[in-house]
């Protein structure tokens, strides 16, 4: 009984580390405006913050070890978001469906997550837009939290001397890992294939501080300057939406939502629904991540998420 004890506040204290769950197809029939100079200022702001107290007190950082420090200022607010969601909540700048500017948990009622106790006692999510992509704000929290734990587990192998290919499955396995554990399945009962996804994108926003031929950061006259506009264009694209990358299930989860879901097999063919959904089509793209987890499910190693979409589901 101790064991179990300490077994269920071990995973709980995992729980909250990302506590906000959203429903994407809550926007459906919602238009936002583009919120990414808000997301994007508020980055950089952070990152030019933490380089130029670095460069205050001289220190003599790798440009590893800087991405790693200019990464790491994204820590958990106070009620259980991460600094960039308690952000997104605060700001009444940003437009935000639903129209909230503090974390509430009743919102839950009307997603698709209504009968899900578990969901009730967390922070329910807001969905925002940035490049034709509606996403919930958790997203953030993967892209620039969990992108960086990636980038660590990355640089450890480069630094063995594994290829790229190789540095990033070994982080995609870690990835898989917290949903199948402590971030999904084992906690609230879903898989996010969206949160791999921005958890992906923020090592791919890692790597291009140091790598490639126009690095982000660069240490002129001794002192690390960002050498251009954080721009998040290249990283957030429709895998963030989990009405389009659609999450797997537990057997009691999936049962609590199907009801819910099937409401939404009538709006397929609304205009803004198929306008929204054929943009996607076309910006979407393939890559390292999104092979290996189809990889995965050939393998029957992860559920295959397309069992639980609405092209499924409506059939």
């Amino acid at each position: 009984m101790l064991i179990y004890a300490i077994i269920t506040a071990f995973i709980l204290s995992f729980s909250n580390v990302y506590a906000v769950e959203t429903d994407q197809f809550m926007t459906w029939e919602i238009t936002l405006k583009d919120s990414r100079v808000d997301i994007e200022e508020y980055i950089e702001t952070n990152i030019q913050s933490v380089l130029d107290n670095i460069n205050n007190k001289n220190k003599n950082y790798s440009c590893q070890k800087m991405t790693k420090k200019l990464l790491g200022w994204n820590g958990k607010s106070t009620n259980f978001l991460s600094e960039i969601e308690d952000f997104m909540y605060r700001n009444k700048t940003i437009d935000r469906y639903p129209k909230i500017y503090q974390s509430v948990r009743g919102i839950v009622d009307k997603s698709i997550y209504k009968d899900v106790d578990y969901f009730k006692v967390k922070v329910f999510g807001i969905s925002l837009m940035a490049y034709d992509v509606y996403f919930g704000i958790d997203k953030l929290g993967h892209f620039l939290t969990t992108g960086l734990d990636y980038y660590k587990k990355y640089i450890r192998y480069i630094n063995r001397g594994y290829s790229v290919k190789k540095s990033e499955i070994k982080a995609i396995k870690k990835g898989i890992f917290s949903e199948k554990t402590y971030y999904g399945l084992l906690i609230s009962g879903v898989f996010s294939f969206a949160d791999l996804e921005a958890n992906y994108q923020g090592l791919q926003f890692a790597r291009s501080f140091c790598e490639g031929n126009s690095p982000l950061i660069k240490k002129i006259n001794n002192k690390w300057q960002l050498t251009r506009k954080i721009s998040l264009e290249n990283y957030i694209n429709p895998n963030w939406d989990e009405s389009f990358y659609t999450n797997s299930f537990t057997k009691k989860r999936f049962s609590q939502v199907l009801p819910y879901l099937t409401e939404y097999c009538k709006k397929r063919d609304l205009p803004i629904v198929s306008e929204r959904r054929d943009l996607y089509k076309l910006k979407v793209e393939s890559n390292l991540s999104t092979k290996y987890l189809e990889k995965q499910i050939s393998l029957g190693k992860i559920k295959n998420y397309k069992k639980y979409s609405l092209d499924k589901i409506c059939k």
